[in-house]
C-alpha cells in the first residue's frame, strides 16, 4: 500500500481496540488443547511430551525471532524497521508466558531426554552421559531454562516499554539512543542464551550427538521463523489499516531479510550435515540415520526441497517481494515448513515416530494461548511507532 512520503500520523489513529473476541477464541482453543495434553501426558506419555516440545519450540521460535529482529534493528541503527517495529514488539511481548508453558517440559524431562532417565545405558553412551552429568541434569536444566526465559523476557519487555513511552511525549532522541545501547549488549546475551537453549532442549534429545554449530543453527531457525511471521503480520495489519502508510519497499526489505535468514539457516544445516558425513563417526551419523528412514526420510527430502529450495527460488523475485499477498503466501509456506523442521528434530527421538493427532492437540494448546495473550497485551496500544524520531524517514524509505 503506497502513500506519499513524509505523511504524518497520530498514534491515536492506530490504537488496537478490537480483537477481544478473537483473543477469547484463541485462549479457549488453547485451554482445550492444554486439557487434552494434560490427559495425554498420563495416558500417552510415550509420545505426548515429544509432541508438546515440538509445539513449544515452534511457537517460542516466533517471538524469539521477533526479539532478534528488534535487537538487530536497534543495534544496526537502521531506519526502515521503525515503520514496522511495533509489530515485532507486540510479538515478543508474549515471551514471559513461555516460562509457564515450559512446566510440562520440566515434568516430562525423563520422557524426553536420555540423560534424565534413571536406567543402565550401554557403552559408550553410558560414559558420555556420565561425563556430561554435571551439566546435563534435571536441576541444572531447569535453572538454565528459567534464566534463558527471564533474560529474553527482560529485553523484550524493556525494549517495548521504552518504545511505547515515545508515543506519550517522552524524550524520543534520548530513548532511541538508550534502546540502541541496550541492544548492543542484548544482542550478544540473547544470541548466547538462544544457542545454549538449542543445545539443552533439542540437541540433548540425542545425547550421543554433538555439534558446535547447533547453537547457531537454532539461532537461524528462530530468525527465519520470526521474520516469516512478521511478513504475515505486516500483510494482515496493512490490509486492515493498522500498520501506517507503508510502501512496497518495506515489504521488499522484509522479504530480502527473510531470504537472508533462509540462506543463513540452509548454510548452517548443510555444513553441519557435511561435517558429520566427512567425519563418519558412529555417534554423529546416528543423528542423521535416525532421520533418514520411514516418515523422516520423506521429511528430510521435504526440508531440502520445500523449506530451502522452493522459498529460495520464490524470494529471488524482485516483484514477488514487493507484492504483499504473494510474499505473505511464501511466508506462510515458510512457517509451515518450519513446523516440519522442528517436528523432524524432536519427534524422531520418540518411541512413536511420525505424525500423530497429539501433534495437532499440542500445536493448538501452545499457539492458541500464545496468540490469545499477544492480542490482549497489544490492546489499547499503538500498532505503529509514531513517536520514534525516525518514523517519518522510515515511511519515506524506498528501495530499488
Amino acid at each position: 500500500m503506497t502513500s506519499a512520503p513524509g505523511k504524518t500520523t497520530d498514534a491515536r489513529d492506530f490504537i488496537a481496540r478490537g480483537g477481544g473476541g478473537v483473543a477469547l477464541v484463541a485462549l479457549a482453543a488453547g485451554a482445550l488443547g492444554m486439557a487434552v495434553m494434560v490427559w495425554a501426558f498420563r495416558a500417552e506419555p510415550a509420545r505426548a511430551y515429544h509432541s508438546y516440545l515440538t509445539a513449544y519450540v515452534f511457537a517460542l521460535s516466533v517471538p524469539l525471532g521477533a526479539l532478534g529482529f528488534t535487537l538487530i534493528a536497534h543495534a544496526a541503527n537502521t531506519t526502515w524497521p521503525v515503520a514496522i517495529r511495533r509489530l515485532s514488539e507486540a510479538s515478543m511481548a508474549v515471551l514471559p508466558l513461555f516460562a509457564l508453558l515450559f512446566v510440562p517440559v520440566v515434568f516430562g524431562a525423563a520422557r524426553l531426554y536420555p540423560w534424565a532417565q534413571a536406567r543402565q545405558w550401554p557403552e559408550p553412551l553410558a560414559s558420555v552421559l556420565a561425563h556430561r552429568r554435571a551439566f546435563m541434569n534435571p536441576r541444572a536444566f531447569t535453572i538454565r531454562a528459567a534464566v534463558y526465559i527471564a533474560i529474553w523476557s527482560f529485553f523484550a519487555l524493556r525494549l517495548r516499554a521504552v518504545s511505547l513511552r515515545m508515543d506519550t511525549g517522552a524524550n524520543a532522541l534520548r530513548a532511541s539512543a538508550g534502546l540502541r545501547r541496550l541492544s548492543y549488549g542484548g544482542l550478544v546475551v540473547t544470541s548466547v542464551t538462544v544457542a545454549f537453549a538449542g543445545f539443552d532442549w533439542l540437541m540433548s534429545l540425542a545425547p550421543e550427538f554433538s555439534s558446535t554449530m547447533f547453537g547457531a543453527y537454532f539461532i537461524g531457525i528462530c530468525l527465519f521463523a520470526g521474520t516469516a511471521w512478521l511478513v504475515l503480520l505486516l500483510a494482515f495489519a496493512d490490509a486492515r489499516g493498522f500498520s501506517g502508510p507503508l510502501d512496497d519497499s518495506h515489504y521488499h526489505a522484509l522479504g530480502r531479510l527473510l531470504l537472508a535468514f533462509l540462506i543463513f539457516l540452509g548454510y548452517l544445516a548443510f555444513f553441519q550435515y557435511l561435517l558429520c558425513w566427512i567425519g563418519n563417526q558412529p555417534d554423529e551419523i546416528a543423528f542423521y540415520l535416525t532421520r533418514a528412514r520411514g516418515t523422516y526420510g520423506w521429511e528430510s527430502l521435504f526440508l531440502v526441497v520445500g523449506e530451502l529450495l522452493l522459498p529460495f527460488i520464490a524470494l529471488l523475485s524482485f516483484r514477488l517481494k514487493r507484492r504483499p499477498r504473494q510474499l505473505a503466501a511464501v511466508a506462510l509456506w515458510c512457517l509451515a515448513s518450519h513446523y516440519v523442521h522442528v517436528h523432524w528434530l524432536v519427534t524422531a527421538e520418540s518411541e512413536r515416530r511420525g505424525f500423530e493427532w497429539l501433534d495437532l492437540a499440542a500445536f493448538v494448546a501452545v499457539t492458541g494461548l500464545g496468540v490469545g495473550c499477544a492480542i490482549l497485551l497489544q490492546r489499547g496500544k499503538s500498532t505503529v511507532a509514531v513517536g520514534d524520531p525516525r518514523y517519518a524517514a522510515a515511511l519515506a524509505y524506498r528501495s530499488r
